[in-house]
């Protein structure tokens, strides 16, 4: 009887243990942690170079993204990134071979991606230069390029350079920490002027 009572006192522990295990790592598994990639990049001395540069110039905004990431046969990553399916709202420059309009969605390639740990609970975020993905609440004008091995996928003109939230004028904060961060807000400002978005 007394040998029973240790069994079922035992098994009782080891259940409750594991059940505490597992909310732990459940938990800690869902933690993202952000780390920087710092990248050398090309940048422009003007609005007129960076558009002259794009081949796609829309106002809009983000509908929804997907984290994109491919592995070779050795588990190198190959693509990193995430599309986002963006609303245009306005076509301000298009030197591409389609003829978009207002309300055509396209697929843009943010420069950053989530990357699970594994077995390790948790999942990194992987940002280049401090890029800050959109926020679905907001507007912005992007500078485009497309990519040059996906045909119906663009990409941001120099990163931080081509993205800029027409939202919210001047220092948005979305450029806190990026390469020349106080020339990505002159070129906002520019850009924004020029395309008499104010």
């Amino acid at each position: 009887m007394k040998k029973n009572k240790i069994i079922i006192v035992s098994i009782a522990l080891l259940g409750f243990i594991s059940l505490g295990s597992s909310l732990w790592y459940m938990s800690a598994d869902k933690k993202v942690s952000l780390s920087t990639i710092h990248a050398k990049q090309v940048s422009f001395n003007t609005v007129d170079e960076i558009i002259t540069f794009s081949q796609l110039v829309v106002t809009g905004k983000p509908i929804e993204s997907e984290n994109f990431v491919t592995f070779d046969e050795r588990g190198f990553t190959v693509d990193a990134y995430t599309i986002t399916q963006f609303k245009i709202n306005k076509v301000l420059e298009n030197r591409t071979t389609h003829d978009y309009k207002a309300g055509d969605i396209i697929k843009v390639a943010e420069p950053s991606y989530v990357y699970d740990n594994g077995i390790m609970p948790g999942k990194t975020k992987f940002s280049i230069n401090n890029y800050r993905n959109m926020d679905k609440n907001h507007s912005y004008m992007l500078l485009l390029v497309p990519d040059f091995k996906y045909d119906d996928l663009y990409v941001i003109s120099v990163v931080n350079e081509g993205k800029h939230n027409i939202d919210i004028p001047g220092n948005d904060g979305e450029k806190v920490g990026v390469p020349q961060e106080a020339k990505n807000y002159k070129f906002k400002e520019e850009l924004m002027k020029k395309f008499n978005l104010k």
